[in-house]
């Protein structure tokens, strides 16, 4: 049996991955995509794990060019002839439904799971979110159709009253183009938000309802629950002053046992991630739970 770790390029993630591999002796190696599409149709007794693509671009148009030739070859390879002794962790056609918003909510609704709620998902203009955020005291959550790590995503609210913008967000206005950075602001200015609300849904955006998060002494939180089988490994509790939670912004992680949750509370959300991650027919995955505040 041969396994083979798949990328764009390798990182942390797959050197573990590689690692854990060998100490159980099997034969382990990583290779790009490219190479993937190439042997794919000759190998046998072999297991893939497909690993997201590597995202080391700031511009944000350019981000949103790999994340489409991404899933690109998420495509090919659900459409590719294959041995029956060839398995996919997890399967491409599965990977590239939970890479939408759209789509993934689809199927968490229809399993009966309670998603985000979806505000629009056919924003053409910056008038359209304007519109909409009108009507929403709380605000929403813009961000790209496709993609992941908080690449494009701006937590936003407009008080049409005073026709006053803020927004949270790790995108910026660089030397003439638009770039993700490590790190969240705060903006007011009305010009500079619609600029880069104006780029989020040029390539294609939904607004999702901001929703409140609970606290844990004075910050927001939320989960990443990582799911294998019917089993979970472990439960990330990601902390933040502001409403964007994900940890390579320089927000906190705390363990799952500082929560005051009763174990009633604690099994329905195990049973809940794992029935996520089943109604997008993955294997394994890291869930996003959010608990109301």
């Amino acid at each position: 049996m041969r396994i083979l770790v798949a990328s764009n390029s390798t990182s942390k993630r797959t050197d573990y991955f590689i690692k854990a591999g060998r100490s159980l002796g099997a034969d382990t190696c990583f290779v790009t995509y490219d190479e993937l599409l190439a042997v794919l149709p000759d190998c046998r007794d072999t297991v893939v794990k497909l690993e997201p693509p590597v995202f080391r671009e700031a511009d944000f148009r350019k981000y949103n060019l790999l994340c489409e030739e991404y899933r690109s070859l998420l495509s090919r390879l659900a459409a590719m002839d294959k041995s029956e002794s060839v398995h996919f962790l997890n399967d491409p056609a599965a990977i590239l439904c939970s890479f939408g918003t759209v789509s993934s909510q689809r199927k968490l609704t229809g399993a009966g799971l309670k998603a985000t709620p979806l505000l629009s998902d056919a924003l053409s203009t910056v008038d359209d979110l304007a519109a909409i955020l009108c009507r929403q005291k709380r605000g929403g959550f813009l961000k790209p159709r496709y993609g992941s790590g908080a690449g494009g995503i701006m937590a936003v609210r407009y008080n049409h009253r005073r026709d006053e913008w803020v927004a949270y967000t790790t995108m910026s206005w660089e030397g003439g183009r638009v770039c993700n950075a490590k790190r969240i602001c705060r903006l007011t200015n009305r010009k500079e938000i619609a600029t880069l609300a104006e780029e989020v849904i040029r390539c294609g955006a939904v607004l999702e309802e901001w929703m409140a998060k609970e606290k844990l002494e004075g910050e927001n939180y939320d989960l990443r629950v990582v799911c294998r089988g019917d089993e979970v490994d472990y439960v990330v509790v990601r902390c933040s002053d502001g409403a964007i939670t994900n940890l390579h912004l320089n927000n906190k992680a705390r363990l799952f046992e500082e929560l005051s949750l009763a174990p009633s509370v604690r099994e329905e959300l195990f049973c809940r991630s794992i029935t996520a991650m089943k109604a997008l027919g993955l294997r394994y995955a890291g869930i996003d739970v959010l608990v109301a505040r």
